[in-house]
């Protein structure tokens, strides 16, 4: 298992976008969507499930563990609260959070200069990533949006999304260069990377290309580091012990989705549901992995 550092991980994460680029060219949007659910109900919630034993490593005092994970649970709450009310800002916060915590994840070991540049620039990824993703499935996001808020994003807005975090990323990764805190190989390899990434939603489904930038990109690299946080080591033994303690927060969160589905009439894409559960999770995981990599 030690293949699986990052180093390493990037080669077989390539390997496996190109496959699954493959896929979206021989079968159809409900194959596709078919793999995507999978990677992401798997995967994708696991990548979260241990959330609450990471606290409990990080805070060793009981009652800094008792009050971390009340904040955990309000931070959920809130979330289900701002849905309620406006799920169109849910779900632009729901964006900025995992526009934010992508970038983090992604860059974060390779971009340190100060809280505030680290911060712009990891948001200024994650929205490259979710404007290039949402440019190229435009009829697609107005289903989900309409379905869940009545309201969509414009086109136009999409476009300055895009052009805006894309010379953001040009301009402050000049300046790391200039000032030579990394070399311009890292953004070449990242600038293909993001190539890679648009060809892969420009040929699959919406849900498929979410899934293989969010599973293959984001999902895998952060059970990783959150491998070694936990155990201090990456091999079968740690993997598993990983899997284990992770197993029913799992488990709750599939039942969660099912019945969610099915008690809310009014919601009839799948997507929609996806969406709601990783509302919910994502802002707490988004907290628990900043304290966990600070």
């Amino acid at each position: 298992m030690n293949a699986l550092k990052d180093y390493n991980y990037e080669n077989i994460a390539l390997y496996l976008t190109f496959f699954l680029l493959w896929v979206s060219i021989q079968f159809g949007e409900v194959v596709e969507d078919f793999l995507a659910y999978l990677m992401v109900i798997s995967l994708g919630i696991l990548h979260g499930a241990n959330d609450i034993l990471i606290l409990s490593i990080k805070e060793k005092k009981e009652k800094s563990l008792i009050k971390n994970l009340l904040i955990y649970i309000s931070i959920i709450l809130l979330c289900l609260v701002i849905y309620f009310f406006s799920p169109f800002i849910a779900i632009i916060l729901f964006v900025l959070l995992s526009a934010y915590h992508f970038g983090e994840e992604h860059l974060g070991e390779r971009i340190k200069v100060n809280l505030l540049f680290n911060f712009f620039y990891f948001l200024a990824y994650g929205m490259l990533i979710f404007s290039l993703l949402f440019y190229q499935s435009i009829p697609d996001v107005d289903l989900i949006m309409i379905e869940l808020t009545g309201l969509t994003f414009t086109k136009n807005q999409i476009e300055i999304t895009l052009f805006s975090s894309a010379s953001f990323l040009f301009m402050a990764s000049l300046f790391l260069i200039l000032r030579k805190k990394n070399s311009y190989e890292l953004f070449l390899k990242e600038l293909f990377y993001v190539l890679l990434l648009f060809l892969v939603f420009k040929t699959s489904s919406l849900i498929l290309g979410f899934a293989i930038y969010f599973i293959l990109w984001h999902s895998i690299p952060s059970i990783i580091h959150q491998i070694e946080f936990i155990s201090a080591d990456l091999n079968k033994k740690s993997v598993l012990l990983y899997i284990k303690k992770a197993m029913i927060y799992w488990i709750i969160s599939i039942v969660g989705l099912l019945v969610l589905y099915k008690i809310v009439p009014e919601i009839e894409l799948f997507a929609a549901v996806v969406f709601v559960i990783l509302f919910a999770v994502t802002a707490p995981h988004t907290w628990v992995m900043h304290k966990m990599k600070n």
